[in-house]
């Protein structure tokens, strides 16, 4: 068709993956998509779903019952994964087309898959228009296969359909007589108009159907009874009646077999479950439907859930009319929703059937003339047949049946329309009560309040019913505590949290109640304590935060370090140990270099008193040798020593040497200095010892350490002795100019060197040695032109004079005063 929107589901590549492409649409594409199905979770609320539609069928006081919420929870949750976004795009876009044609959307789906034939995508939900896909647009279940019948039967009315009734004793019982009524009020209006003709086969066995089946022709097939689904081949079954009264499991391919035998083949089978036995439950026709698809039936219509006897009358009236009248087999089921919608209101069975078709047409029939007028229509055609199908014996008997009840039949329509109307009452009380105690069981306690308030209003004192609605007051009253408490809980207010789950302590329905009162009251305990860590934080007492830390850790483990606030003050605890450690080592370590220090102290104190004691009694033994050392610390040793070492024999005889020279040269001054005249001089002699006596004394006190024992003044007094021999053995006459200004300046430069070293001595030394200085720079003279009796006795004056104070200042039989300094 033009305005077929074809969607074809196929298994993906992972358990639980589907894919979805458009296989043809009024908008064009080929959009495809991937998908993920839970089919086991939607399987597994089958029964709340069959519970919830067959409690619709009460009359309810709200405008949309909460029982609706599964089947539209469901129908979204499908919706949501068939269309994906580009398939839901060309859907929409479909969808205008359509109606821009002014025709309506045919849904296909072709099911390649066949877990998906169990799926209730009557229920699909479009949450964007907010309606059921089914009730506007005509939605049908394309199986693979073959189509063997590309056009559609051309028949006369009126359209035959053979009512089959499979009750085994093993299995729930049905009330037979009752599913007969059924169908046969539901065919009411058709059968009398000539349209429609029903024929039941005398039980349910294998040879009854197929002696039945071969007094066609037949048209439709109706199947009441019960089927399931055999995993292990894969295929559905339907449930016969044995010889014995038992059941037989017919596969449905067996089944089309037997169908086979009619000339022509039915093309349709509907297959109805039944809700007339207490204890009966829905069979999985679904996989029996789809099985029957692909065995050769052009199209079936399958019965999801257990149907009411009010619904599967409306579906069957609807469904049969829009047969009969040329319909297609879709619009023919989607006009059978619509019946079931009429009444009561608020129902859902609407989505209880199903439509599984195969090839591309789903026009079955096409009528080849108008029905004949009621007048004309036969007997058996004005009232349900009862019998099995009419044979020649029995021909007279059938003819004469509605004859002999026609006074009895008001009153016996009213005492069984009065039945029907009380069974399908009490059905429709049992559903909802099932309804309610399966909301209750799932502990959605307000849903299951307001469907006990309903029953109670239908029927007050129903059963248990109003200890139930009690009870689920009470739960709910407990569920919404334990909501608020686990608000409380989710925003963190573990007190309000823990004081709410400790009302609820030891109610069944909450038995975790106990187990999340202590862990709100341990999170509260450790929300505390993590306060408590932060405020010893913020104020820098580590010790603290340490000890709440402990604490918090006997607590929550994972919740002692909050922010790393535990290891930074673990760290600080750390250093500060350091630091302190530090500081103690140094305390010791200057502890220990101060008692050191006191040591050396009193060692040095000892050992100085010692040896001045030493020192002492050694002076005092042998006045002339003093101590080889002395501390130095002790200033009057130290001036003892000193004038101990002046008073070395050298010294003296330095000073007696000098003396003598300064003598002589007195003596001979007419020549003024030795080594100013050549060495013929009449005063050789003189000049020869003035020449080994000036340098031998200067050596001396060189040695002696006169007047300065520094190594200044004794390198001074060494350089003076060597010019002063160089000049008297060369004699300055006689030397080149040269070396003797070379040797006359360095003798005035150790003058000069020699007088600055005595600035650090004594009195006495400073004016010997000045003395001496002066003597020595006076060479310096033989320069001039100053040749003067007067100068020559005054230098060698100068030399006897510094001769003496040498001499004195060494003399050896002057003992030197204790602690005094001595000349």
């Amino acid at each position: 068709m033009d305005c077929d929107i074809e969607l074809e589901i196929g298994a993906g590549s992972e358990p639980g993956e589907y894919t979805v492409h458009v296989v043809q649409a009024p908008a064009g594409g080929h959009a495809s998509g991937l998908f993920t199905l839970d089919v086991g979770s939607i399987l597994a609320r089958r029964a709340e779903l069959e519970a919830t539609i067959l409690a619709s069928s009460v009359s309810a006081r709200r405008a949309t019952p909460v029982m609706e919420l599964p089947v539209r929870a469901a129908g979204q949750e499908l919706f949501q994964a068939l269309f994906t976004r580009e398939v839901y795009g060309t859907y929409r876009a479909s969808l205008g087309a359509a109606q821009h044609a002014g025709q309506q959307l045919r849904v296909v789906l072709r099911l390649a898959a066949p877990e998906l034939a169990a799926m209730p995508w009557e229920m699909l939900f479009d949450p964007e228009t907010e309606s059921y896909l089914c009730q506007t647009e005509p939605l049908l279940r394309h199986i693979p296969a073959p189509d063997y019948h590309l056009n559609p039967l051309d028949i006369t009315p009126p359209l035959r359909i053979l009512g089959i009734v499979a009750g085994p004793r093993d299995l729930p019982s049905l009330d037979v007589e009752t599913e007969k009524k059924n169908l046969a009020q539901a065919l009411a209006g058709p059968v009398s108009e000539g349209r429609v003709e029903l024929v039941w086969t005398p039980d349910g066995t294998w040879d009854a159907v197929q002696s039945s089946l071969l007094a066609g022709p037949w048209h439709v097939v109706h199947f009441i009874g019960h089927g399931d689904y055999d995993y292990r081949s894969d295929e559905g079954r339907i449930a016969l009646e044995g010889p014995d009264g038992r059941s037989a499991m017919v596969r449905a391919v067996r089944f089309m077999a037997l169908l086979s035998v009619a000339a022509p083949r039915p093309r349709l089978v509907v297959l109805n479950s039944c809700s007339s036995a207490e204890m009966s439950r829905s069979d999985l026709f679904s996989g029996t439907a789809a099985s029957l698809v692909r065995s050769g039936v052009s199209a079936v219509a399958a019965m999801q859930f257990a149907i009411s006897d009010s619904a599967a009358i409306a579906f069957a009236h609807g469904f049969y009319a829009a047969i009969a009248n040329g319909r297609a087999v879709d619009e023919a089921a989607r006009v059978g929703r619509i019946s079931v919608m009429a009444s009561p209101e608020g129902t859902l069975e609407w989505a209880t059937p199903a439509l599984y078709v195969r090839g591309g047409s789903t026009r079955l029939f096409q009528l080849a003339a108008l029905p004949r007028p009621p007048a004309a229509v036969p007997a058996q055609a004005a009232a349900p047949i009862q019998a099995a199908v009419p044979t020649q014996a029995t021909a007279p008997t059938q003819a004469t049946a509605p004859t002999q009840s026609a006074s009895q039949l008001p009153g016996t329509l009213r005492q069984e329309s009065q039945l029907q109307a009380e069974r399908a009452r009490q059905a429709q009380l049992r559903a909802l009560y099932i309804q309610a105690s399966a909301e209750l069981r799932t502990r959605h306690f307000e849903q299951a309040a307001e469907l006990f308030d309903d029953l109670l209003t239908l029927e007050p004192g129903y059963r248990d019913a109003d200890a139930l609605r009690s009870s689920a007051l009470h739960r709910h009253d407990l569920a919404e505590r334990y909501r608020l408490a686990r608000e409380a809980e989710d925003a963190q207010d573990w007190g309000a949290a823990a004081e709410a789950y400790a009302l609820l302590e030891g109610e069944a329905d909450f038995p975790d109640a106990a187990e999340r009162r202590r862990d709100c009251e341990r999170r509260q305990r450790v929300a505390e304590l993590q306060s408590e860590l932060r405020y010893h934080a913020h104020g820098g007492s580590w010790q603290a935060v340490v000890d709440v830390a402990v604490e918090l850790e006997a607590v929550d483990p994972g919740a002692a370090d909050p922010e790393g606030l535990t290891t930074a003050a673990r760290a600080e605890l750390e250093l500060a140990k350091e630091r302190a450690a530090r500081e103690r080592e140094a305390k010791e370590r200057a502890a220990r270099e101060t008692a050191a220090q006191e040591r050396a102290a009193q060692e040095k104190t000892a050992r100085e008193k010692a040896a001045r004691e030493r020192a002492a009694q050694q002076l005092q033994r042998d006045p002339e040798k003093p101590p080889a050392a002395l501390p130095a610390e002790m200033p009057a040793a130290r001036e003892r020593r000193a004038a101990a070492d002046w008073n070395r024999p050298l010294g003296f005889t330095g000073g007696l040497l000098l003396m003598a020279a300064g003598l002589l040269g007195a003596a001979g001054a007419a020549d003024y200095y030795w080594y100013v005249y050549k060495i013929e001089s009449d005063a050789y002699p003189l000049i020869a010892a003035l020449g080994l006596l000036v340098p031998a004394a200067l050596l001396a006190m060189a040695a002696a350490g006169f007047p300065v024992r520094s190594i200044a003044g004794r390198l001074a007094l060494l350089g003076a002795a060597l010019a002063s021999f160089l000049l008297g053995w060369g004699g300055l006459a006689r030397m080149p100019a040269g070396p003797a200004v070379f040797l006359t300046v360095v003798q005035f430069a150790s003058a000069l060197l020699l007088a600055i070293a005595c600035f650090a001595g004594t009195a006495q030394r400073r004016i010997a040695g000045w003395v001496l200085s002066a003597s020595l720079a006076a060479v310096a003279l033989a320069w001039s032109q100053t040749n003067t009796q007067a100068f020559q006795v005054f230098y060698f004056l100068a030399l006897a004079l510094a001769g003496v104070l040498v001499a004195w200042s060494s003399r050896p039989w002057k003992k030197p005063a204790e602690g005094k300094n001595t000349p």
